[in-house]
């Protein structure tokens, strides 16, 4: 069977592997029957126009049935990567994106859209704020188009949300879901739920227990603070009914702020109740510092029970798309996909491997027990990297940040750009504007940063970047999937290679420091891509 994919794609010529892509994943779906297709394809194939094309080839040639429009959904991680996909393909292909009424500014409360519309319960509908929010708020349009287009895109959090709340997003023909390997994590954030002693204690004037196990603690949310968090929540909604307008917007705003939350929570607490297994779940008491209180937060180990109930079955087909899906069967389990309704194919990097060689260069060992021993080492090393890249931009990649405040102190350049948790979008638009030969100090730049060309030319990999063995569920993870810790690790790692070379006339070099990368890799090379071995150059 044969298929006529050039009039479907959004530009004028289709790459090698886009072309093997498109068409391993239109056999797969229609021949085939399967509901998966995973494509692993690294930098530079063009995964976006790939997932475009397949979705527009189904939709014209498989009828949806009763229960799937035939329409697409296109899933990304992050807000900066859908306005990618609407400049790309927003105006000729028509594809719409949204994000949540936060982030939309009410002209008349002056707060975002998501108040807005809770303060319309106490105003009056003769009123030009009333008739101008129900029938021209920004938020209500921009989702409406959302809904009605043919290609929708939006994150992971909202997509969820929507799905799992008020039932507007229905199941389509086609789930296309970028940055694949993020489903994991994405699941897991949106299941978790945390119950703090200052909410339990101020809000709803509940005794937090001094001491529990996780049976006990989930006994008491089951059987007190949910039920008064829940009527806490009716209670405000009745306040919100009877407030008029004689009441001071602030006074409203701070009520409608109330209920947002705290619906957002009891939501979050029904899920967890409903879903809970003390075998699947990992509950840590936190301790309070400072003002902060204690809180209990509960995260689930295996994410499979979820996947299909919050984001698979809006999909008759799913199309999953990522440079780094590493180990097939790996990436399956922790879906709960079954090897039968699945097809995966690996398509490597169209960039000359010459143009992105990594170097091995040990500065000591890295790990917890090394590392303080290390650090001046790794800092020489750094210095000496810098010299020798003085004309040029670049970024490191330090993996805690006391490694970067490390290298920020000890290292006298005015080049450094460090970041926080506040500022990194900030610190990050100071680099790409510069005209001074920047260098990116960040331990969470490993994915989703585009430094192409002169914005970096040479990168730095300062540590081997383990996930964090004090967090318990790490321990667990580690415990039930022998190969989850090692390929948690080797997707950082490739993710982070792939910072700065961005088209095929790109380059830049990568410099890894720490002396765990031999041994890490030697034990786990099966998990990298073909084309990342090419690049190695050992010293």
């Amino acid at each position: 069977m044969s298929y006529d994919i050039k009039k479907h794609f959004p530009y004028a010529e289709i790459r090698e592997q886009q072309s093997l892509a498109i068409l391993y994943a239109l056999r797969n779906f229609i021949q085939h029957d399967k509901r998966f297709v995973i494509i692993e394809a690294g930098t530079g194939v063009g995964k976006s126009a790939i997932g475009l094309t397949v979705g527009k080839y189904l939709n014209e040639n498989m009828r949806g049935s009763g229960d799937y429009d035939t329409a697409s959904w296109y899933l990304t991680t992050q807000k900066i990567l859908q306005a990618q996909y609407v400049k790309d393909f927003g105006l000729k292909e028509k594809m719409r994106s949204v994000k949540s009424a936060k982030n939309h500014t009410c002209k008349h409360s002056g707060s975002d859209c998501k108040e807005g519309q809770m303060l319309l319960r106490s105003c009056d509908k003769k009123s030009q704020q009333w008739r101008s929010c129900v029938f021209e708020c920004p938020y209500k349009k921009e989702k409406k188009e959302f809904l009605e287009a043919k290609n929708s895109v939006a994150n992971f959090a909202y997509f969820m949300t929507e799905t799992n709340s008020s039932g507007k997003i229905t199941p389509r023909n086609l789930l296309v879901i970028d940055e694949a390997h993020n489903i994991e994590g994405e699941l897991s954030r949106f299941v978790e739920v945390s119950v703090s002693e200052r909410f339990a204690k101020t809000m709803l004037k509940l005794k937090f227990p001094s001491r529990a196990t996780q049976f006990q603690a989930v006994k008491w949310i089951r059987e007190e603070y949910f039920p008064a968090a829940a009527l806490k929540l009716q209670f405000i909604e009745s306040q919100i009914e009877k407030l008029g307008l004689g009441t001071k917007l602030n006074d409203l705003k701070k009520i409608a702020q109330s209920f947002e939350m705290l619906s957002s929570h009891v939501d979050k607490l029904r899920t967890f109740l409903k879903n809970y297994d003390k075998n699947n779940w990992v509950m840590e008491l936190v301790k309070g510092q400072g003002r902060a209180m204690r809180k209990f937060a509960f995260r689930p180990i295996d994410v499979s029970p979820w996947a299909e109930q919050f984001l698979f079955r809006c999909g008759k087909k799913v199309l999953m798309l990522s440079a780094t899906i590493l180990n097939k069967k790996a990436f399956c389990d922790n879906l709960g996909i079954t090897e039968e309704e699945c097809a995966f194919i690996s398509i490597p990097s169209p960039f000359p491997t010459e143009n992105r060689p990594i170097m091995f260069f040990p500065a000591g060992k890295m790990s917890a027990s090394h590392i303080d021993n290390t650090l001046p080492k790794l800092a020489t090393m750094v210095t000496a990297i810098l010299e020798e890249h003085k004309d040029e931009k670049g970024i490191i990649h330090c993996h805690s940040y006391k490694i970067a405040k490390y290298l920020k102190s000890n290292i006298k350049s005015r080049r450094l750009l460090i970041h926080n948790s506040e500022n990194r979008d900030e610190i990050l638009d100071k680099h790409i504007s510069s005209k001074k030969n920047t260098v990116l100090l960040s331990p969470s730049m490993s994915e989703g940063v585009d430094l192409k060309q002169d914005l970096s030319r040479f990168q730095i990999l300062c540590k081997v970047p383990y996930p964090y063995l004090g967090d318990p569920i790490i321990k667990k993870r580690m415990n039930k999937r022998k190969t989850w810790y090692p390929l948690q690790t080797a997707k950082t790692i490739v993710q982070s290679v792939g910072r700065s070379v961005r088209s095929k006339d790109d380059q830049a070099v990568t410099y890894i420091l720490d002396q765990d990368w031999q041994r890490f890799y030697n034990s786990n090379k099966q998990f990298f891509p073909d084309d990342f071995k090419q690049c190695l150059k050992w010293s």
